[in-house]
């Protein structure tokens, strides 16, 4: 999938006075090469109607007063097939959120009979307008969740900005009010409108996070460039791009641009009124190429997918194909392999191995690393699967010319009468553990030669992050009667719509593992138990980790789960990484592994200055291996004491990787 088309709107937020949305507007900003167009529901013959009612009732001191529905002169639209291409708007007038009761239940009753006619005309998309007061947003959300189930076919979108108005206090005097940049955010739900001066980097990533369905884009922010056509500055440009990102990508509302020309005019005049749109449909034709990584994980943005069991479940060739489409991984491996094998002595042969040798990519790359290096090597390739096994032998007979001598076996299995000098291996999960390798490696060390044999990768470790996840969060919870191990359950997702809410976004070394561990590692018995038949009470516990972590949280925002990533040393200085700090300087394009995600059922909600203590566990029976973790908040004191907020449940994932 390539770059998304924008779907671009003309956006008139004066309409509402008395202008009827006919046929010849629609077409016409259609014609114009806009997409969608706006309008209000009702009108100023409505207002005038409903202020009328309210006002005689508030003087005849009435709690109640009924507001009948719509006049044919109070609507804006009428059922068409243009209405397909109209995006309507409630009354911006009315106040759901008023601390006036009656006001409150006159605003909710225009509004029903708003949303019902908009429903009956067959409009698709209804911007409510945002709430006024902090204090009563339960009064509001209370109000628009009553309309949320007028029709099916109805998307709604909440049109917040995306601060507060800084210089608002000082227009009406109000001193007592502090200017707060994540005030909007608290308000909760959808961005729709960009200010002139947009804020800084951190409230725009907390933005990004949120389901946005509209940008709500005012012809004011646009600048004249030197020959006097409207343009957007640098950091608009870029906060656009990057909201367009999503998935799927928002609308896009012109709003307030000058009236349609009548006829046609040149494109190049600047005072040509569709110099706006033709700047956004710029944009999007001239959008950065996707990269790599972006490309393979199109479509696949926050899609949660449960981790594979390779040690358990014999693998599809199309999940190996996928796999080997990434290059860097695989260059990296040949790189570390072709170091390994130039420091043997030239003149004798090395043994490798390739354990988990699935279809052969990294046979492929060990005898090219062998020709690279000038050495001779007698290689094997060990497969449990029966299915690539077979492949690997049509491999070994039709490109690697008999070279390769191909067992089937599981690697733990495997007892050969020789010692193995490089033992090669891509047990690597999202986590790096997670897909069992520690105990796979330990089973196929007996093989290694104890005087110098090498495994690559040498070492693997695990990190984490706590993460604000709202879409992860919804897709998990949305499942929960098809699947009510969900919350318990670590997801491979490409995060996307993600913010890392630690301090300096930093995430945490939890463990590491090392390959050849030292034979006194295994307890409590010997590596020769390990390989023999069966397996022993308590031979895996060497294998088990603990991490906890403090982690300072700037901002207030919500935990919904923690991004999982790990690093990994090859060889000597070829490495692999997955964590968004360093991946692009360790192995910058590599798209074989996807991020790990585990859930919190239950959300934690922290505050300013607040931090999180996280636990975590690599645990073990010898049958299986599981993970849990817990996430508790705190605030600090003026006295740097720290008071307990909350903690989250205690997860145990349900979802076990086994060992048998």
């Amino acid at each position: 999938m390539g770059e998304v088309v924008w779907v671009i709107g003309r956006h008139t937020s004066q309409r509402g006075a008395q202008e009827l949305l006919t046929q010849p507007d629609v077409y016409g900003a259609l014609n114009a090469n806009y997409d969608l167009v706006t309008s209000f529901i009702t009108n100023m013959t409505f207002r005038g109607r409903v202020e009328q009612t309210l006002s005689e009732a508030s003087t005849e001191g009435k709690s109640v007063v009924g507001i009948r529905s719509m006049d044919d002169d109070e609507v804006n639209i009428h059922p068409a097939e243009y209405v397909q291409q109209v995006v309507s708007f409630t009354a911006p007038w009315i106040e759901l959120d008023s601390d006036d009761p009656l006001v409150a239940h006159v605003s909710k009753q225009v509004l029903r009979h708003e949303v019902a006619y908009a429903s009956f005309c067959g409009v698709n998309n209804i911007v409510i307008a945002g709430p006024r007061r902090r204090a009563n947003i339960a009064q509001y959300a209370h109000a628009v969740a009553s309309v949320l189930t007028t029709s099916p076919y109805i998307q709604f979108h909440i049109d917040l900005s995306l601060v507060e108005d800084e210089s608002a206090n000082a227009d009406t005097g109000n001193l007592s009010h502090i200017y707060d940049s994540y005030a909007m955010w608290d308000l909760w739900n959808t961005v729709r409108s960009i200010p002139p001066k947009l804020p800084n980097m951190d409230i725009q990533t907390r933005w990004f996070t949120e389901p946005i369905r509209i940008l709500n884009i005012q012809a004011s922010i646009y600048v004249p460039n030197a020959k006097g056509f409207p343009v957007l500055s640098k950091s608009h440009q870029n906060l656009i791009n990057r909201y367009m990102k999503q998935r799927p990508a928002p609308f896009i509302l012109l709003g307030d641009t000058p009236p349609l020309p009548s006829t046609p005019t040149a494109r190049k005049d600047p005072h040509d009124s569709l110099n706006w749109l033709h700047y956004l449909q710029h944009m999007s034709k001239n959008q950065k190429p996707l990269s790599a990584v972006e490309k393979f994980g199109a479509g696949y943005q926050d899609y949660l997918q449960a981790p594979l069991q390779p040690l358990t479940d014999n693998l599809e060739s199309t999940t190996y194909e996928v796999f080997e489409r990434d290059p860097v991984k695989y260059e990296q491996y040949e790189k570390a392999t072709r170091l390994a094998l130039e420091e043997r002595d030239p003149d004798s042969t090395t043994i490798v191995a390739v354990v988990g040798a699935g279809r052969g990519p990294l046979v492929f790359r060990a005898l090219q690393a062998a020709e690279s290096a000038r050495r001779n090597i007698q290689l094997f390739a060990v497969e449990k699967n029966p299915n690539a096994y077979v492949t690997l032998l049509r491999h070994n007979r039709e490109t690697w010319g008999g070279r390769v001598t191909v067992i089937k076996s599981d690697m733990r299995s495997w007892k050969p009468s020789f010692k193995v000098d490089i033992l090669i291996s891509e047990l690597l999960g999202s986590f790096g553990d997670n897909e069992l390798s520690p105990e796979c490696l330990d089973g196929v060390q007996g093989v290694l030669n104890p005087a110098g044999g090498i495994s690559i990768p040498t070492s693997y470790s695990a990190h984490y992050s706590p993460l604000m996840a709202p879409k992860i969060h919804a897709d998990i919870s949305g499942r929960l009667s098809a699947d009510p191990n969900g919350p318990e359950t670590p997801y491979v997702v490409y995060l996307h719509q993600v913010e890392l809410l630690a301090e300096n976004q930093y995430i945490h070394n939890a463990w590491e593992f090392t390959h050849p561990q030292p034979v006194n590692a295994f307890a409590p018995s010997s590596i020769a138990g390990l390989q023999a038949s069966g397996l022993t009470e308590g031979y895996n516990e060497h294998n088990i980790r603990f991490s906890k972590c403090t982690f300072k949280i700037p901002r207030r925002g919500v935990v919904h789960g923690l991004g999982g990533y790990f690093e990994s040393v090859l060889y000597r200085d070829v490495e692999l990484s997955t964590r968004p700090d360093t991946i692009d300087a360790k192995s910058k394009d590599m798209i074989s592994w996807f991020p790990i995600f585990f859930p919190l059922k239950n959300p934690i909600y922290v505050p300013d200055l607040s931090e999180l203590d996280i636990s975590m566990w690599r645990l073990t029976d010898d049958k299986k291996v599981w993970y849990e973790w817990i996430v508790e908040a705190y605030t600090v004191l003026d006295d740097d004491q720290r008071f307990r907020l909350g903690v989250s449940d205690l997860h145990s994932s349900k979802k076990v990787a086994c060992l048998m």
